[in-house]
């Protein structure tokens, strides 16, 4: 497996450091600037930068892209490496909307390639420990989850700009950016739900900027609060008749875990050392490697699931994208 890599932003800084943990070798990157694809190519050891994307997809020397650009990006370069004969690998949010998602599925079954998001959290050995104790809670009665965070692009959206991540163009907002973790946890522990509604506060660019998500289930409500102008206690919950199962922290890393019941709290933490990017990439890895569409599938079913209950919150709350205008 040998990848090209869109973008230089943060976020693919963060795989190329999984990337060597997982034994993935990245060949090319493209920038629209080549001053800033020549920067990421010396600092990572690449073969190739490129400033133009043509030429990038051009490219024989890898056969995987992953797609680190903003979300409102997604779909049109993963459509291209597709139409190129790569596989993709695509950042969370998976795309805009659920028409975009049928739309690239539509396309790699076409091209016979694979197409999988990078979800960061469903391969985290944390996440198989909620799943092993899960039963040990007994009837689940309540979940609740807090995901604030001061974004260091708040304070340029207050000084007049207009940053990708609070951008309808670029499908942004605290949902997507945030909430999408939580999504994927829930709804890959108890299915899809019942009803889902979202409660915002809005920016003028009309993104989410706050929010608060209700995941109603047969006996359970989940509740999910995300912030991208606050700090708050992070946390995940998970509560039982015979017990809770508590994460302290960013759900999105799932760094330490906690089974709480009446006889006190106990750590049920797994041996966790790096981060979802690395965990995820050996996962993805072996896909496609092994050519298990068994799990491919798995994973393609679980982003289509998490993609519409995004799209049912975001009408709920009367959130439009650019991309929701396209027929």
């Amino acid at each position: 497996m040998k990848v090209g890599i869109l973008g230089t932003g943060d976020i693919s800084h963060a795989f190329m450091e999984a990337s060597a943990i997982a034994g993935i070798e990245s060949v090319a990157v493209y920038n629209r600037s080549f001053e800033k694809a020549e920067a990421f190519r010396e600092k990572y050891g690449l073969v190739e930068a490129y400033d133009n994307v043509e030429w990038f997809m051009q490219d024989n020397r890898f056969d995987t892209v992953y797609v680190g650009m903003p979300n409102g990006l997604h779909c049109t370069y993963a459509l291209q490496a597709l139409e190129a004969g790569k596989n993709v690998i695509i950042e969370k949010p998976f795309c805009a909307n659920l028409r975009e998602f049928n739309e690239l599925y539509a396309k790699a079954d076409e091209k016979k390639k694979y197409l999988i998001e990078m979800d960061r959290i469903l391969s985290l050995p944390n996440f198989k420990a909620i799943q092993e104790h899960l039963k040990e809670t007994g009837f689940v009665s309540a979940v609740s989850a807090n995901y604030s965070k001061y974004s260091r692009r708040y304070d340029a959206y207050l000084a007049g700009e207009v940053p990708n991540v609070f951008s309808t163009d670029m499908a942004g907002g605290a949902l997507m950016d945030l909430g999408v973790y939580e999504v994927n946890i829930i709804v890959a522990l108890f299915g899809m739900p019942d009803k889902v509604i979202y409660r915002v506060n809005k920016l003028s660019t009309g993104v989410d900027i706050a929010g608060d998500l209700l995941m109603e289930y047969p006996g359970f409500h989940a509740n999910v609060i995300v912030a991208k102008n606050s700090y708050g206690n992070c946390h995940m919950i998970i509560q039982g008749t015979d017990g809770s199962i508590l994460s302290e922290g960013w759900p999105s890393v799932l760094d330490n875990l906690s089974f709480i019941d009446h006889q006190g709290k106990k750590d049920i933490a797994a041996d966790q050392p790096y981060d979802g990017f690395a965990y995820t990439l050996m996962d993805i890895k072996e896909i496609v490697e092994n050519n298990d569409m068994d799990a491919y599938m798995a994973r393609r079913n679980q982003s289509r699931r998490v993609m519409t209950v995004l799209d049912t919150a975001r009408k709920s709350a009367n959130i439009v994208f650019a991309a929701d205008w396209q027929a």
